[in-house]
Protein backbone atom coordinates (compact mmCIF):
# COMPACT_ATOMS: atom_id res chain seq x y z
CA UNK A 1 0.00 0.00 0.00
CA UNK A 2 1.01 3.21 -1.11
CA UNK A 3 0.82 6.51 1.11
CA UNK A 4 1.21 9.86 0.50
CA UNK A 5 3.14 12.18 2.61
CA UNK A 6 3.99 16.05 2.56
CA UNK A 7 7.71 17.01 4.25
CA UNK A 8 8.31 20.42 4.87
CA UNK A 9 12.27 21.15 5.07
CA UNK A 10 14.29 24.28 5.97
CA UNK A 11 16.63 23.67 3.34
CA UNK A 12 17.45 21.11 0.55
CA UNK A 13 18.60 18.00 2.05
CA UNK A 14 20.66 16.83 -0.38
CA UNK A 15 23.97 16.46 -0.06
CA UNK A 16 23.36 15.35 3.60
CA UNK A 17 26.19 17.15 4.66
CA UNK A 18 25.08 19.02 8.10
CA UNK A 19 23.08 18.53 10.95
CA UNK A 20 19.15 17.71 10.60
CA UNK A 21 19.89 18.21 7.02
CA UNK A 22 21.12 14.76 7.06
CA UNK A 23 18.30 13.29 9.02
CA UNK A 24 15.99 14.59 6.39
CA UNK A 25 17.78 12.58 3.62
CA UNK A 26 17.79 9.62 5.46
CA UNK A 27 14.47 10.10 6.18
CA UNK A 28 13.19 10.42 2.86
CA UNK A 29 15.33 7.63 1.64
CA UNK A 30 13.73 5.34 4.17
CA UNK A 31 10.33 6.51 3.56
CA UNK A 32 11.12 5.60 -0.10
CA UNK A 33 12.21 1.85 0.37
CA UNK A 34 8.67 1.25 2.10
CA UNK A 35 6.68 2.87 -0.98
CA UNK A 36 5.55 6.19 0.66
CA UNK A 37 4.87 8.85 -1.58
CA UNK A 38 6.81 12.04 -0.78
CA UNK A 39 5.82 15.59 -1.66
CA UNK A 40 8.50 17.32 -1.12
CA UNK A 41 8.43 21.33 0.11
CA UNK A 42 11.92 22.48 0.43
CA UNK A 43 13.43 26.60 1.18
CA UNK A 44 16.48 26.97 -0.86
CA UNK A 45 18.97 29.52 -0.13
CA UNK A 46 22.37 28.49 -1.81
CA UNK A 47 22.16 24.57 -1.75
CA UNK A 48 20.19 24.84 -5.70
CA UNK A 49 17.80 22.05 -7.51
CA UNK A 50 19.36 18.70 -6.64
CA UNK A 51 18.32 15.97 -9.02
CA UNK A 52 19.07 12.98 -6.77
CA UNK A 53 16.33 13.60 -4.42
CA UNK A 54 13.92 13.10 -7.56
CA UNK A 55 15.19 9.39 -6.91
CA UNK A 56 13.14 10.02 -3.51
CA UNK A 57 10.24 12.08 -4.15
CA UNK A 58 6.98 11.90 -6.10
CA UNK A 59 7.56 16.05 -6.79
CA UNK A 60 9.62 18.97 -5.32
CA UNK A 61 8.89 22.51 -4.61
CA UNK A 62 11.82 24.93 -3.91
CA UNK A 63 10.85 28.17 -2.15
CA UNK A 64 13.08 31.32 -1.82
CA UNK A 65 13.46 32.31 1.90
CA UNK A 66 11.85 36.17 2.70
CA UNK A 67 14.24 38.17 4.22
CA UNK A 68 12.37 41.21 4.34
CA UNK A 69 13.29 43.71 7.39
CA UNK A 70 10.03 43.84 8.05
CA UNK A 71 10.63 40.37 9.36
CA UNK A 72 13.40 41.70 12.20
CA UNK A 73 10.61 43.60 13.95
CA UNK A 74 7.85 40.69 14.09
CA UNK A 75 7.35 39.28 17.25
CA UNK A 76 7.67 35.68 15.72
CA UNK A 77 11.10 34.15 15.35
CA UNK A 78 12.74 35.65 11.97
CA UNK A 79 14.15 32.10 11.20
CA UNK A 80 10.33 31.05 10.88
CA UNK A 81 8.68 34.14 9.54
CA UNK A 82 10.52 34.26 6.81
CA UNK A 83 9.97 31.03 5.26
CA UNK A 84 6.12 32.14 5.01
CA UNK A 85 5.02 31.89 1.35
CA UNK A 86 1.31 32.06 0.27
CA UNK A 87 2.47 29.45 -3.10
CA UNK A 88 3.67 26.51 -0.47
CA UNK A 89 0.42 27.33 1.76
CA UNK A 90 -1.50 26.29 -1.56
CA UNK A 91 0.09 23.36 -2.34
CA UNK A 92 -0.07 21.78 1.11
CA UNK A 93 -4.28 22.08 0.60
CA UNK A 94 -4.00 20.75 -2.43
CA UNK A 95 -2.12 17.57 -1.71
CA UNK A 96 -3.59 17.71 1.75
CA UNK A 97 -3.17 14.20 3.21
CA UNK A 98 -0.57 14.50 6.00
CA UNK A 99 2.11 16.87 6.55
CA UNK A 100 5.81 16.45 8.43
CA UNK A 101 6.91 19.84 9.81
CA UNK A 102 11.02 19.07 9.53
CA UNK A 103 11.92 21.79 12.59
CA UNK A 104 10.26 24.62 13.68
CA UNK A 105 11.81 26.87 11.12
CA UNK A 106 9.22 25.46 9.09
CA UNK A 107 5.44 25.42 11.17
CA UNK A 108 4.44 29.50 9.82
CA UNK A 109 1.78 27.73 7.73
CA UNK A 110 0.11 26.06 11.32
CA UNK A 111 -0.76 30.06 11.51
CA UNK A 112 -3.41 29.86 9.02
CA UNK A 113 -6.59 28.29 9.87
CA UNK A 114 -6.92 25.65 6.52
CA UNK A 115 -3.45 23.80 7.82
CA UNK A 116 -4.96 23.40 11.10
CA UNK A 117 -7.90 21.37 9.93
CA UNK A 118 -4.67 18.79 8.14
CA UNK A 119 -2.91 16.38 10.08
CA UNK A 120 0.52 17.96 10.68
CA UNK A 121 3.17 16.67 12.82
CA UNK A 122 5.99 18.79 13.98
CA UNK A 123 9.61 17.01 14.05
CA UNK A 124 11.72 19.56 16.37
CA UNK A 125 15.62 19.46 16.32
CA UNK A 126 18.08 19.93 19.33
CA UNK A 127 16.07 21.79 20.90
CA UNK A 128 14.28 24.75 19.33
CA UNK A 129 12.13 25.26 21.63
CA UNK A 130 14.53 26.64 24.17
CA UNK A 131 16.12 28.77 21.45
CA UNK A 132 12.56 30.51 20.44
CA UNK A 133 10.86 30.43 23.75
CA UNK A 134 12.05 34.21 24.36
Amino acid sequence: MRYKLQIVSFDVPYPPSYGGIIDVFYILRALHALGIEVVLHTYDYGRGRQEKLERYCTKIYYYERNNFISSLFSQKPFITKTRNNKTLLTRLKKYGGTILFEGLHTTYPLLHKDIQSLSTIVRTHNIEHEYYRG
